[in-house]
């Protein structure tokens, strides 16, 4: 893997932070909603053969009979709430990105400009800390999805920068045809 690369993914694991349920029956809760097309009794069931409880017990943690349980237990159930609760979170945060919200990159590297006339500009370092917009976003996890190489995710990154900061979404810079983003030295991702 390339450093882009490693550094989607390393956006997308660290992208949900949202905790899981605190208490003892919101997790059994939780749980009980993830048993899908069953109905109560048998997802009650399904839940009590996962934590190692009977069906009744993991009904009286549902409706909050039973608030707390020996450590053993509450580390199984919290377990199992991990197992399923990060997938979501997950999901959910990535969808947000590449449909609205988009995703924050801080970047160390050359970059180097073209104009129509064949003017450019020599490549040097900068440091750049922006919010890329969604479209660019997706279009990032869609490549590397696809497989993309090295340079084209940089080219990716650097397409959402000439239009974001470069050219300040057209308001300056207009006739600046191509940015390009060579010499990476650091660059992170973020999903918020």
């Amino acid at each position: 893997m390339g450093l882009i690369e490693d550094r989607l993914e390393e956006a997308a694991e660290t992208a949900y932070t949202q905790p899981i349920p605190k208490t003892l029956g919101a997790r059994i809760r939780f749980l009980l909603k993830q048993e899908k097309g069953l109905s109560r009794a048998e997802a009650a069931r399904a839940v009590a053969e996962k934590i190692g409880k009977s069906q009744r017990t993991v009904e009286r943690y549902r409706d909050d009979k039973i608030k707390s349980t020996k450590p053993d237990t509450a580390a199984v159930i919290e377990a199992e709430v991990k197992k399923l609760w990060q997938p979501i979170v997950k999901a959910n945060k990535l969808k947000a990105a590449i449909t609205t919200g988009g995703i924050k990159v801080d970047v160390r590297g050359k970059f180097g400009f073209k104009s129509p006339k064949g003017t450019s500009n020599d490549p040097r370092y900068r440091r750049l800390s922006r919010r890329l917009d969604a479209a660019t976003a997706a279009a990032l996890f869609e490549a590397k999805a696809a497989g993309a190489s090295e340079e084209d995710l940089a080219q990716i990154v650097a397409d959402g920068l000439r239009a974001d900061y470069f050219t300040d979404g057209g308001a300056r810079a207009t006739s600046l045809q191509k940015v390009e983003l060579t010499g990476i030295d650091h660059i992170r991702f973020s999903i918020t």
